[in-house]
């Protein structure tokens, strides 16, 4: 069934960093190409935020996520979630389409109160949630596809434009970009010469982190062979490691910014290295040469973005790094140091072919 012009459409990507980011290239092309009438986006409100700086659709609804502990409020909780669901329905949506397909977001696509709804067919989501759509998408021949290469198939198979080409550019306010400039000067270090090595990931996927040491090795390489210094980007799971690094002339760790500075300063590197995390596709959308580090997460699911990207996987991983005295047999450290940097180098010698920046 085709989406038909002038329609007004509600996309559903409720989580992650990753997962938002990576539907940005579609979302971007569902707005230049004129069909809508009006294009949201539901998502998680803790990722409203990256849509700020990728303005790419008309509103974010932001989805009250609420979280059990000691400041969850229940009640409260509840009626942010009815006033979000009553301002839902009056924008009247001729469709939503649900691109997550988990069974909170196929009944949020039913509760929306839009006309029709369409999500991804069975095999391709979880929960059931193929039961509860009026139009079942069915996005590639495998479920085994890049999670662009499904935003893609669900588009087509909607008659919608498929992602653009080319790379994504943050709009940052000056305030954040001054910012950022301000930290490089003060070490000393020029836009794009230098190395930004992301050692974040989240607790809950520690076993996706490639170990510090690993990180320094490769730092060490960087500088004796290539003469850049290595800026050390990190979350607040990793506070404890990266105050307890050592200081030296090459290693330059970054403050505790918002996401704005982040993407600043990844964007004024000359190469990016990380695990599988928001970051790092952030990395390779905004046309970074990006070396994505995997194990314990298919590298065909998670792809990364454009032709300056490369992925080093190690199959076999499952579990975080125990520590100096790990012998790094089923842990990320199971990936060296010289193998990340040669891919490295590969990746700053890429050149692309016909892509084009592509600035909101």
């Amino acid at each position: 069934m085709v989406v038909e012009r002038g329609s007004r459409l509600l996309v559903i990507r409720l989580s992650s960093l990753g997962d938002v980011a990576r539907l940005l290239p579609c979302l971007h092309s569902l707005k230049a190409s004129g069909h809508l009438a009006r294009l949201d986006l539901a998502v998680e409100d803790r990722f409203a935020p990256l849509l700020d700086l990728f303005p790419v659709v008309d509103r974010v609804a932001a989805y009250p996520r609420g979280k059990g502990g000691s400041g969850y409020k229940p009640l409260a909780w509840a009626r942010a979630v009815g006033s979000y669901l009553k301002d839902l329905r009056a924008a009247r949506y001729d469709w939503s389409v649900d691109l997550h397909g988990i069974l909170r977001s196929a009944l949020l696509g039913q509760v929306s109160g839009a006309a029709r709804t369409a999500g991804y067919a069975r095999g391709f989501g979880k929960e059931g949630s193929h039961l509860f759509y009026d139009v079942p998408l069915i996005c590639g021949a495998t479920s085994r596809i890049s999670r662009y290469a499904r935003y893609a198939g669900a588009m087509a198979a909607l008659g919608l434009p498929g992602p653009m080409e080319g790379y994504l550019s943050a709009q940052v306010r000056e305030e954040d970009r001054t910012e950022v400039e301000r930290f490089l000067a003060g070490r000393g270090l020029e836009s794009r010469r230098f190395l930004f090595a992301f050692i974040g990931t989240s607790r809950a996927q520690a076993y996706k982190r490639w170990p510090l040491g690993r990180f320094l090795e490769l730092a060490a390489l960087v500088w004796e062979e290539m003469r850049l210094p290595t800026v050390v980007g990190w979350g607040p799971d990793e506070a404890r490691e990266v105050a307890a690094l050592p200081s030296r002339g090459h290693l330059h760790v970054i403050p505790d910014w918002p996401l704005p500075r982040l993407l600043e300063c990844i964007g004024s590197s000359a190469a990016f290295v990380g695990a599988d995390t928001g970051a790092m596709h952030l990395a390779a959308l905004m046309g970074v040469p990006t070396v994505a580090l995997m194990g314990p997460t298919d590298p065909v699911l998670n792809e990364p973005w454009g032709r300056r990207a490369r992925v080093v996987y190690r199959p076999g991983i499952h579990e975080p790094c125990s520590g100096p005295g790990c012998d790094h047999r089923s842990c990320m450290g199971a990936i060296g140091a010289r193998e990340v940097f040669h891919e490295l180098k590969e990746a700053l010698a890429q050149k692309d072919q016909g892509a084009v920046d592509s600035d909101h």
